[in-house]
C-alpha cells in the first residue's frame, strides 16, 4: 500500500497544473477496515483524491466539467491490462501511418471541426504534425474497447500537454499558459507515441489482475448540482479551483480539439467554470456576499471588475457547499484544500470564504492546518517571463486544509 502511494506521489500519469498533493489524501482518509467508504471529489481534476481513495480500498466517486481532467482521472483509476494496451497501441500507430499518407493538408483537421477550431489548429500545430495528429486521433477514435481507448487518448494527450518540448508550437502548455515559441514542433507525433504509451503504463497503479478494489466512478458533472442522492457520501475531499489563478482549459484545449471538442464549446466551459474571471451573478444577490468578501481581505482596493469576479466565485462556492451538505451522511466529513492568494497586490483569504459558507450550511469546523507550498510545486509562468513570474509567485504561497463535520 505505501509503495503504491509513493509511486502516485512521485509519478502522476499526465501533466496537470496545481495538482492536489497525494499525501494530503493519504494522511486524512481512514484505512479500510470491514466496509468501504464512499469518497467524493466533486471537482476531481486529474483524480489524485480518487486514485488514493481507491488504493486504500474505498469507493471513489468524482465529477468534473473539464473533458481532459475526466480523461486523466479515468485512466489513472482504471484497472489496466498493460499487454493489451501495448498491442493495440502498436496496431493503432501502424494504421495511423498508413492513413497519414492519404491525408492532405487541406484535410488535416479533426472530424467535424468548424472554422474557428481549424484556425486554432493552424496557429498551434505545424503542417507535418497536423497531418500526423489527424491520422492518429482519427484512428484512436475508432477503437471499440472503451478502457483501452481512454489509455490511448491519455498517451496521445501527453504528447501535447508538456512544459517545454511537445508536438505543438507552444511551450508551457502543462502550466495552462501556452506561448507559441517554435516555427516547427521539436517532436514528431509518430516518433514518440509508443514511448508515451509506455511511460503511461509504467505509472498506472491498478492492474486488471491480482487486485480486488472497488471500481471508481468518474463522470461529467457540475459540483454546483451533483447527480447524487441525499445522505449518500461518507467523506468529501476536494481542492476547489483557486480564485484568479489557473485557467485549466486554456492549455487543455490544445489537446481537446483533437478529441472533437470545438473551440466554442471549450470557451463556454471556460467562461462558466468556478473561478472564471466573469460575473453572471444577478445584482440582487450581490449583497449576500459583500460582507464575507470584506472579511477575506482588503478587497476594496481591487477593481470593480475583480470584485465582481469574487462575488461570482462566492456564489458558485455557496452552491458547491450546499450540495456537499446535501449529499453528506450524518457525521460525514468534508475536507477542503484551499489556496489563499494575492490578487494584484492584495492578499485574499479564500479559506475564510470556505469557512463562512460551511458555517452557513451548518458544517462544523473540526481542524484547520496550514501547508506551505513547495517552491517547485507552485503554478509558474513561462521561464522567459520574469515579471510575470514574480506576480504569479505571490499569488499562492500556502494551502489551508479545512476539515468539517456534518
Amino acid at each position: 500500500m505505501v509503495n503504491i502511494v509513493n509511486e502516485i506521489c512521485k509519478h502522476p500519469i499526465h501533466p496537470f497544473p496545481a495538482r492536489m498533493a497525494p499525501r494530503i489524501v493519504w494522511e486524512n482518509l481512514p484505512r479500510k477496515k470491514r466496509k468501504s467508504l464512499s469518497i467524493l471529489d466533486p471537482m476531481v481534476g486529474s483524480g489524485t483524491s480518487l486514485v488514493i481513495a481507491k488504493a486504500m480500498g474505498h469507493k471513489a466517486i468524482g465529477f468534473d466539467r473539464d473533458p481532459l481532467a475526466l480523461l486523466i482521472a479515468t485512466a489513472w483509476c482504471t484497472d489496466v491490462d498493460k499487454d493489451a494496451v501495448r498491442v493495440k497501441a502498436k496496431e493503432i500507430l501502424e494504421r495511423a501511418k498508413k492513413r497519414y499518407k492519404r491525408i492532405t493538408l487541406a484535410k488535416a483537421y479533426p472530424r467535424n471541426a468548424d472554422e474557428k477550431t481549424r484556425a486554432f489548429i493552424r496557429y498551434w500545430f505545424d503542417k507535418v504534425n497536423r497531418r500526423q495528429l489527424t491520422a492518429l486521433s482519427d484512428t484512436i477514435s475508432r477503437v471499440r474497447n472503451a478502457d483501452i481507448k481512454v489509455f490511448l487518448w491519455c498517451a496521445f494527450s501527453r504528447l501535447i500537454i508538456t512544459k517545454i518540448a511537445g508536438v505543438s508550437l507552444a511551450m508551457d502548455v502543462s502550466h495552462s499558459r501556452p506561448h507559441r515559441v517554435y516555427d516547427k514542433a521539436p517532436i514528431k507525433v509518430f516518433d514518440r507515441f509508443e514511448s508515451s504509451v509506455e511511460k503511461l503504463l509504467r505509472r498506472l497503479p491498478f492492474e486488471s489482475s491480482g487486485q480486488d478494489l472497488p471500481k471508481a466512478e468518474i463522470k461529467n458533472g457540475d459540483a454546483r448540482g451533483l447527480p447524487l442522492n441525499d445522505n449518500s457520501i461518507d467523506i468529501v475531499i476536494t481542492s476547489p479551483p483557486y480564485l484568479n489563478a489557473i485557467d485549466y482549459l486554456r492549455g487543455h484545449k490544445l489537446s481537446l480539439v483533437w478529441m472533437e471538442h470545438s473551440i466554442e464549446v471549450i470557451r463556454y466551459l471556460r467562461s462558466t467554470n468556478i473561478g472564471a474571471e466573469t460575473c453572471r451573478l444577478p445584482k440582487c444577490k450581490e449583497s449576500n456576499y459583500i460582507r464575507v468578501l470584506n472579511e477575506m481581505g482588503e478587497v476594496g482596493k481591487l477593481s470593480k471588475r475583480t470584485q465582481k469576479t469574487m462575488l461570482q466565485y462566492a456564489w458558485d462556492m455557496d452552491l458547491v457547499i450546499s450540495e456537499i451538505k446535501r449529499v453528506l451522511r450524518k457525521n460525514g466529513q468534508a475536507m477542503f484544500v484551499v489556496g489563499d492568494s494575492t490578487i494584484r497586490g492584495t492578499f485574499v483569504k479564500n479559506s475564510r470564504l470556505v469557512e463562512h459558507l460551511c458555517n452557513k450550511h451548518e458544517l462544523a469546523l473540526r481542524t484547520s492546518t496550514i501547508r506551505k507550498l513547495p517552491e517547485n510545486r507552485r503554478y509558474l509562468p513561462p521561464p522567459n517571463s520574469k515579471k510575470s513570474g514574480v506576480d504569479l509567485q505571490r499569488r499562492m504561497r500556502k494551502e489551508v486544509i479545512l476539515t468539517f463535520v456534518n
